[in-house]
């Protein structure tokens, strides 16, 4: 099998992810595919203006498509000059294009207006030639280029690349297999403890379209965390909150028995169990919180468009501050650093269990930052007079 490579939208070929001057990265391990991104254009703020500001020239009593029209294995009739399929599997963010056994794009994505954006789009390929190459244009060429689809008047799905021609959108069929998990709904609630021959371990937690995957050697523990789902009978792994380097899409098969094949050829044995948590409410959290701790006056704003801004002052002194992107995953908090105060280093990602959460009071935040001053692990509701 020719080996396959990875090509992130938002950057050219080569660069590796890692923002704010962080200095724990490490290369790639044998099994990770070549990879690029930026995370400073990768930020869900970002995507969300590209996804709106496509123009279209909606036809007459046509109307923007929603989630509900699209189906979940579809046929782009004449997509690159020939037959391309877009898959939702459980539409929780993640769409895919496949050109079968020859490329794939994966793109997360709100579908806000009707609209897949490929502004944290990726590309994943066997062969570099013909089609391959024009699906990399598209994610390439620009950042904010999108697909966006209608339902016209006589109640046909269709999509368009350049805002004023539409092509139909045909329902397709993929086969399945017994041996192996065929929808991302399936891994939701599952936590998957996986042993390399090595023997480090791998433990991935499912949740509604999010994943967490901790990486647990002998010496260094790391982690991701991002967009899952599973498309055409492979399970994609877009990363979005990590620490160090990174290859920006990851595609494997999970067998019905929990065993993980990835494309590169590195295969995982794993037990499966149900995952615990106690689900947190993202729009619940995004709100304004803050303590003061040692004389420090912190305030943490996350955002409803899930950007946030971390600030520290002591008298009239900034003493630390980062803004980014957030989320919740199940009970656990993502913190992605896009920018930190000038002249200081700062880690490029947070993850910690959020307990003890009231939307009027406040939280415990147990993570692993490490940064000094280190982030509060108990956050109030400001009090106003």
């Amino acid at each position: 099998m020719k080996r396959s490579f990875i090509l992130a939208g938002c950057a050219a070929l080569a660069l590796t992810l890692g923002a704010c001057g962080d200095t724990n990265s490490s290369d790639a391990s044998d099994d990770l595919l070549s990879s690029a991104d930026n995370t400073e254009k990768s930020s869900s703020s970002k995507a969300e203006e590209s996804s709106s500001s496509m123009k279209r020239d909606i036809p007459k009593g046509a109307r923007v498509a929603t989630l509900d029209d699209l189906e979940r294995n579809m046929e782009l009739s004449g997509f690159f000059g020939g037959k391309a399929y877009l898959a939702t599997g459980t539409k929780l963010g993640l769409f895919s294009i496949w050109v079968p056994d020859t490329a794939w794009i994966a793109a997360p994505s709100d579908f806000k207006d009707g609209v897949i954006d490929f502004s944290q789009a990726t590309v994943a390929a066997i062969d570099a030639k013909g089609v391959v190459d024009s699906m990399k244009a598209l994610v390439e060429q620009n950042a904010g280029r999108s697909i966006g689809f209608i339902v016209n008047d006589e109640d046909q799905l269709q999509y368009t690349l350049d805002g004023k021609t539409y092509k139909d959108v045909k329902e397709a069929s993929v086969k399945t297999s017994s041996t192996i998990i065929s929808k991302g709904e399936n891994l939701a609630g599952k936590k998957l403890e996986c042993k390399q021959d090595s023997g480090a371990k791998e433990i991935y937690s499912f949740y509604e379209g999010r994943y967490i995957v901790e990486n647990k050697g002998e010496k260094d523990n790391t982690w991701s965390a991002g967009y899952y789902d599973i498309h055409r009978g492979k399970l994609l792994l877009r990363p979005l909150f990590f620490i160090g380097r990174l290859q920006a899409l990851f595609t494997a098969t999970v067998s019905s028995e929990y065993g993980i094949e990835f494309s590169t050829g590195k295969s995982l044995s794993c037990k499966s169990s149900d995952l615990e948590y106690e689900k947190i409410s993202a729009k619940d959290m995004a709100q304004e919180w803050d303590v003061v701790v040692d004389g420090v006056d912190w305030m943490l704003d996350l955002k409803d468009d899930k950007s946030f801004l971390l600030k520290a002052e002591k008298g009239v002194n900034t003493v630390a501050q980062k803004k980014g992107m957030w989320d919740v995953y199940g009970d656990n908090l993502m913190l992605k650093v896009t920018g930190c105060l000038e002249h200081t280093d700062c880690t490029a990602a947070v993850m910690g269990v959020v307990s003890d959460f009231d939307s009027k009071k406040g939280f415990k935040y147990a993570h692993g930052d490490t940064d000094e001053p280190n982030i509060p692990k108990e956050w109030e509701v400001p009090m106003y007079e």
